[in-house]
């Protein structure tokens, strides 16, 4: 029987963190970089550099560094010194404070939702098997990508192609609030408790089950995906086929954007094998763009933007997501002054990761602007808002109405997007932590006019 002391494993956990937020791992981005030679698309520049930017300076790849998904396998021949899970979340608790990380797991919103501001507890699958060691791999998934990951339950007599249009078109259905180029990971089989829990360890996968059946699924998203993906929607795919009750078929489609923030280690006499990340960036040669730099604080400039243009944003924004603007809600109904002034204000939704020294905010971008739709109405008084996705049809046409604009801004380059801000300061709802509102001076943050009155 082979001892590992625990403070190994929150170590190892500790630096595992680290590689997965900061380091790009081989895997996505030998996809990425295949697919930018083939069309030296401006976008898989973007995601390039941000790789290579925030390994140079270690700092977060996008500012949610994500539910931490730990994934064990234990030997039948290992014990530990002490608590394993306890370790593991320690490991993930001095990570995140240590280095700045965001923190983003709350209490339960019925209780408090206040923040724990140390990103625990980890959610840990345990797994044992024959030997002396023990392998530890990690997922760091946003929320972005976890809101739209999804489970049914099948009848398993449905046939070869309903199955292959069913998991192609939820692909296509879901994947443009994950930030496209996706990394998808699909399950079929266990049970409906179980089955995510597969989808996510494929990720770890060399290859997929059913390779026929795989195939068809990425081809069949391929030639159906928006072509303002430049033919890149799907990076790739995996498959899992395990065994499951005769009488359903469930089925998990776990979403991840092109940051694929994955990391692994194994544990042996102890020795600390951990997987590769990208040591040496090739050089790229993006095209440069010529973008039209607006104020956004001039409403009547805002006005005469067209949908679909680009752009670059310089002035004055405020920072507000899910938890502020429920506040801002609550000021409003108890007729309460609100701290700060909306008229003409222009709102990005974000959450940035905490500032480093030195640093005038952390890595910065753009959270799911559909959570939102439900507050525009509340504060017509917004001149733009920004943020990642489509909206509804309602809140589209109340945006066009109320002649403003929403911005949309790429997700997942939060290192290269936090270079845009020149001052950054929180100014109210201080208690809400990263979701505190907060004004901030941007100078040239690209932007895509989503949606106007032209």
């Amino acid at each position: 029987m082979v001892t590992i002391n625990s403070d190994l494993l929150k170590d190892v956990v500790y630096n595992l963190c680290l590689k997965a937020g900061q380091e790009l791992s081989k895997y996505p981005y030998e996809k990425i970089l295949k697919a930018y030679k083939r069309n030296k698309s401006a976008k898989l520049a973007r995601i390039l550099q941000n790789a290579e930017k925030a390994k140079n300076i270690q700092r977060p790849l996008c500012q949610d560094t994500g539910t931490v998904h730990v994934f064990l396998k234990i030997g039948n021949e290992v014990s530990f010194s002490s608590n394993p899970i306890d370790a593991i979340n320690e490991g993930v608790k001095k990570c995140y404070t240590e280095k700045f990380f965001r923190k983003s797991i709350v209490e339960n919103e019925f209780i408090s939702g206040k923040n724990l501001e140390t990103n625990t507890p980890a959610l840990i699958n345990i797994e044992y098997v024959n030997g002396n060691f023990v392998e530890i791999n990690i997922l760091l998934k946003g929320a972005g990508c976890d809101n739209v990951s999804e489970i049914q339950m099948l009848l398993p007599t449905i046939q070869e192609n309903e199955l292959v249009d069913f998991i192609a078109n939820k692909i296509l259905e879901k994947g443009q609030n994950a930030c496209p180029p996706l990394f998808v990971s699909v399950a079929m089989g266990t049970g409906a408790e179980s089955v995510m829990t597969e989808a996510e360890k494929g990720y770890f996968k060399e290859k997929s089950d059913l390779p026929e059946i795989r195939d068809k699924i990425y081809q069949k998203v391929c030639e159906n995906a928006d072509k303002k993906y430049e033919n890149f929607y799907l990076a790739d795919l995996k498959l899992t086929a395990k065994p499951h009750h005769m009488a359903s078929l469930p089925i998990a489609i776990a979403f991840n954007c092109h940051s694929l923030r994955i990391a692994s280690a194994c544990i042996k006499d102890d020795k600390i094998i951990y997987s590769d990340t990208v040591e040496i960036f090739e050089k790229i040669t993006p095209k440069k763009e010529k973008l039209k730099e607006i104020n956004v604080n001039d409403r009547e400039e805002l006005k005469n933007l067209k949908e679909g243009e680009e752009v670059l944003l310089t002035g004055k924004i405020l920072i507000a997501r899910d938890a502020a603007h429920k506040r801002m809600l609550e000021y409003k109904k108890q007729n309460k002054k609100m701290p700060f002034d909306l008229k003409d204000s222009v709102i990005f939704y974000a959450a940035p990761c905490s500032s480093a020294p030195k640093e005038i905010v952390g890595p910065i971008g753009p959270t799911t602007a559909s959570r939102m739709d439900k507050f525009l109405k509340e504060f017509p008084e917004i001149s733009a808002t920004l943020g990642k996705g489509n909206r509804s049809k309602e809140a589209a046409d109340f945006i066009r109405k109320n002649h403003s604009v929403y911005f949309e801004i790429e997700g997942g380059i939060a290192t290269l997007l936090s270079s845009c801000f020149k001052k950054y300061e929180v100014i109210a709802f201080k208690d809400l932590s990263t979701e505190a509102v907060s004004l901030a001076y941007v100078e040239k943050l690209p932007a895509k006019v989503s949606i106007s009155e032209n």
